[in-house]
Parts: structure tokens; C-alpha cells; sequence
């Protein structure tokens, strides 16, 4: 069953709906999908509403059988004023065309992303969080759906977006284990693109850090096993005396969104920061050298996390709190979610694009 947009009205919260703080991550979805298909033949369809309970799942299309799929994650905040605004979706929608670039797939055209954005917040108004207490999480996914057995481009694909309300995120510490043997993402494969297949390929190191009793997986580089590349689910930080270090976009790791604007807000503060190829050696030398700062990573879901250990059961690399992931954090909310009402200073305001 599929709904024209401009018939529904915002839909209501159900009645035992728990308080911000209890929505967590990844519990809850919204009722509804905001989808346009793709056909080869004839382009992009209008978009229309899809409850979610009904959608269709094609057990022989080329998104179950060969994994052609890419998505995004982008976050829906409520301002001060109560109006809601999506955080940098204009760079979602270019990494999400690279992504589908990557795996020969139709490209959503930007007028096509925002519409389909605004329309999935517009639906779920109502479950975006108040201020300050969490976002609606978008997930705008691209598959090839068509039912089709033989590896090739599809002739049809459907875009299409879930929401998702979450709770803010609370402060937390991570211990990762540095996955010595297997590996994420290799030189001119999949890593940069944001597919399914690399956090498919990412289970294993998981599972593999959480039974040696880490939180999560470092992944290093495929070739040497020696250098960082990025945790799970997030890009990582690195903080060597004064200077920030984050691995490069060599097209291995994810160019993350809140990884650049976590670069421009230490930039502006006067934080040397470098896209560099960091070693556990280079680690373990400034941990003996007494000038190994802290660690942190991030992510649209996760917003900064510190990491207080990288482990490869070799080298135990623990990072002291200097205090910089504290202020950063801050920092980050405050632009993702808008300043409070006076402040005068607001940089960054053409990030947040209102929908409502």
C-alpha cells in the first residue's frame, strides 16, 4: 500500500511511548517508509509513503543475493525554537551518489534526497525528541530490488528512508582491540563506499575484540597490520602532545561527516590537527615518551566517544583524559543542534537546514 504525501498528516506517537532518554539506539523505528523507485528506463518516480509493515522483502533481488545496497545515516535535531533541522544533509547526499557510483547504481540527484528527508521528518514529526534530548535518526538506503538471479547491474532500485528516534547520546569510554589478522577494507575495494558489505565484513573483528573483553574493533591496514584505520563504526582520533592525528581518506576508511566537521571545530580553536597514517608503534614510542594524549572516535550515531585502550595483546596503548573530547563534544552538540538563543557566535549555521 502506498500513500501520497500530501494526504498524510504527522503521524501520532502510540500511547505507552517512553520519555527521550529511554529510546536508546536502534530500539525503535518510525511506522512508516518515504520511498521513489528507479528504473533504468524510465528515471526516478514521485516519492510515496510506504507503511513500513508492509514493505516487501525480494528474497531474489540483487540486494539479497549480491549485496547492492548503500546507505546513509544523517540526524533530524528539534532547535531551541522547537522547529526541526537535518545536520549537513547536502554532504550526505554526495557521499550517498559516491556510494552508488561505487556499485554501478543509479544516482539520487540531491532535489531527490532532500525531498524524501523532509518528507520522512515532516511524517514523523512527533517523534523527533525535544531539544537537547535526542534526534530522529535517517537511514536513506539505495537497493537494487529488482528479482533477478545473475550478477549485474539491476534495471530497478528503490530509495528509500527509515527514521528512527534516539535518545541522546550519553558520554561513554571504549577499550578497542587492534584486529591483527583480519581485515576491513583493502586499496581499491569497498572501504570508502558506505555499503552493507563492509560492516558485513566487519563482524568478525567485532566478535573477535568483544570475546577478548574489548567494546569494539580497530581495524588496521590490510597490507603491514601495523597502522589505524577506523573502529566499527566510527573514524578515530589520536592526540600525540599538542597535535590531533587521524588517519587519511586513502579509500579505505569511511569519509565521515562529523569526522570533518571534528576537524574544522579543532581548526577553529587552534588545535594542529593532521590527516596522517598512524602506527601503534609511532603510539607505544609517544606513550613511552610520556606525550600520548587521548583518543576518541566519531560518528553521526555515536557523536564522540573517548577511547581510553588500543590493544593488540602486544602493545597496550592507554590514553590518558587531557580534557579536549569534553570540550569537543560540547562543541559538536551545540552546532549539531543550534545554538541557544542569543548567542551571538554561530559559524556554522548553513550546516543545519530546516525542515520544519
Amino acid at each position: 500500500m502506498h500513500l501520497p504525501p500530501e494526504d498524510l498528516i504527522p503521524a501520532p506517537l502510540p500511547p505507552d511511548w517512553p520519555e527521550p532518554e529511554a529510546l536508546g539506539f536502534g530500539q525503535y523505528l518510525g511506522p512508516y517508509l518515504i520511498e521513489a523507485g528507479h528504473s533504468d528506463t524510465a528515471g526516478w518516480a514521485a516519492p510515496v509513503v510506504t507503511p513500513r509493515a508492509a514493505a516487501p522483502v525480494a528474497v531474489a533481488s540483487g540486494v539479497t543475493q549480491y549485496g547492492l545496497s548503500v546507505f546513509e545515516g544523517i540526524k533530524a535535531y528539534r532547535g531551541h525554537d522547537g522547529r526541526v533541522h537535518l545536520f549537513r544533509p547536502f554532504d550526505h547526499a554526495r557521499r550517498l551518489r559516491a556510494s552508488a557510483r561505487r556499485l554501478a547504481m543509479p544516482e539520487p540527484p540531491d532535489e531527490l534526497f532532500m525531498q524524501l528527508a523532509r518528507l520522512a521528518v515532516q511524517v514523523h514529526e512527533r517523534y523527533v525528541p525535544p531539544h537537547g534530548r535526542g534526534a530522529l535518526y535517517l537511514r536513506p538506503t539505495l537497493f537494487a530490488d529488482e528479482e533477478c538471479l545473475g550478477l549485474r547491474p539491476a534495471r530497478h532500485h528503490r530509495f528509500s528512508i527509515a527514521v528512527m528516534p534516539c535518545s541522546d547520546p550519553a558520554p561513554k569510554t571504549l577499550r578497542l582491540w587492534a584486529e591483527p589478522e583480519l581485515i576491513r577494507a583493502a586499496p581499491g575495494g569497498l572501504g570508502a563506499a558506505k555499503t552493507g558489505a563492509n560492516y558485513a565484513a566487519g563482524i568478525g573483528g567485532l566478535l573477535r575484540a568483544r570475546e577478548r573483553g574489548y567494546d569494539d574493533v580497530a581495524w588496521l591496514d590490510a597490507a603491514t597490520h601495523t597502522r589505524l584505520g577506523e573502529a566499527g563504526t566510527m573514524n578515530l582520533f589520536v592526540q600525540i602532545g599538542a597535535e590531533v592525528l587521524t588517519p587519511p581518506l586513502d579509500g579505505t576508511i569511511l569519509a565521515g561527516i562529523t569526522r570533518d566537521s571534528v576537524i574544522r571545530l579543532l581548526r577553529e580553536t587552534g588545535t594542529r590537527v593532521s590527516e596522517q597514517a598512524v602506527s601503534l608503534d609511532e603510539l607505544a614510542t609517544a606513550q613511552t615518551a610520556g606525550v600520548l594524549g587521548t583518543a576518541f572516535g566519531v560518528g553521526t550515531a555515536a557523536r564522540l566517544v573517548r577511547i581510553t585502550e588500543v590493544s593488540d595483546d602486544r602493545r597496550f596503548l592507554t590514553f590518558p583524559d587531557t580534557g579536549l573530547t569534553t570540550d569537543l563534544a560540547a562543541a559538536l552538540k551545540a552546532v549539531q543542534e543550534g545554538p541557544a538563543p542569543g548567542r551571538a557566535d554561530d559559524r556554522h549555521s548553513d550546516w543545519r537546514v530546516a525542515v520544519t
